[in-house]
């Protein structure tokens, strides 16, 4: 008895397609590893440019660090704000319920500070700048790869990397923290004023709760996650910038993929970072 003719399309399609998939697999293997060789390249290049060159004259780091801090940070710093008041809004009327159900709606300030300390403050920040600032990085620098400005650049014996990408990255792991830990402070003030608002719990009161709940190590881990989290978003979105070619259709694609990539590490390097803080591997 023979299939319908529908049905063997159909099987025939999905059998090319899983056969297709095995054909890729080696050619998707090389491109990651060469990708992922070719970023570790790039940070190291830039980790040069942006410590050991300035030293010897080599770099032209400080002509355009402030301007760059400027708009990774300042201007970065309303987005961040409404979103870190928000969320703390949010884990106050998320946790509040059911502490208020067990007698314990005084203990809100502890679970509130330890999420935004540890974890949200510097992953939501982490995920702003790399939609705001990340992408815009290699929107720049691909639009000076495909109009040959970068050619131009080596011709009068100027190093991009020196040039566009170590003060990109000097910025991004200075304002980073910084603008993580203003998060944290503005999650906190949100978190209070909603829990006095909804759940009548006084100024005083939360303040001291924090306090008691909060310790250095964690806000120095929210801060190590956030350094961490801004190298990878400067050198990856650095990097795709550098190597864009085929015009603005190659310019979308890899702002695109800038940003994905970059999201992942930073969702991967935290879950690792958490391990190791929190003594789950160490």
């Amino acid at each position: 008895m023979s299939l319908p003719a529908a049905t063997r399309s159909a099987a025939s399609d999905a059998l090319g397609a899983l056969g297709r998939g095995f054909l890729e697999a080696p050619r998707a293997a090389r491109l990651f590893l060469a990708h992922t060789s070719g970023i570790w390249r790039l940070f190291l290049l830039t980790l040069y440019f942006s410590t050991l060159a300035p030293l010897f004259g080599r770099s032209k780091l400080r002509q355009q660090l402030f301007v760059m801090m400027r708009n990774v940070g300042v201007q970065s710093f309303a987005i961040v704000s409404l979103v870190a008041f928000l969320m703390g809004a949010i884990l106050v009327l998320q946790s509040g319920e059911p502490l208020k159900r067990f007698g314990q709606l005084t203990e809100v300030p502890g679970p509130v500070a330890w999420s935004l300390t540890r974890e949200i403050s510097p992953l939501l920040t982490a995920i702003i700048m790399t939609a705001r600032v990340g992408a815009s990085f290699t929107a720049v620098i691909a639009s000076m790869k495909i109009n040959e400005e970068i050619l131009a650049l080596e011709t009068m014996a100027i190093h991009p990397v020196g040039y566009l990408v170590a003060p990109r990255f000097v910025s991004m792991i200075v304002m980073l923290p910084c603008l993580t830990m203003f998060s944290i402070v503005i999650g906190m003030f949100g978190a209070a004023l909603v829990a006095n608002t909804f759940y009548d719990l006084s100024y005083s009161l939360y303040l001291r709760k924090t306090v008691f709940y909060l310790d250095m190590d964690d806000v120095n881990s929210g801060l190590a996650k956030a350094g961490v989290f801004g190298t990878l978003i400067a050198v990856t979105c650095s990097y795709f910038g550098l190597i864009a070619e085929g015009g603005p259709v190659g310019l979308g694609r890899n702002i695109m993929v800038s940003v994905v990539t970059s999201l992942v590490t930073v969702i991967l390097a935290d879950a690792v970072l958490t391990a190791f803080l929190n003594n789950y591997v160490l």
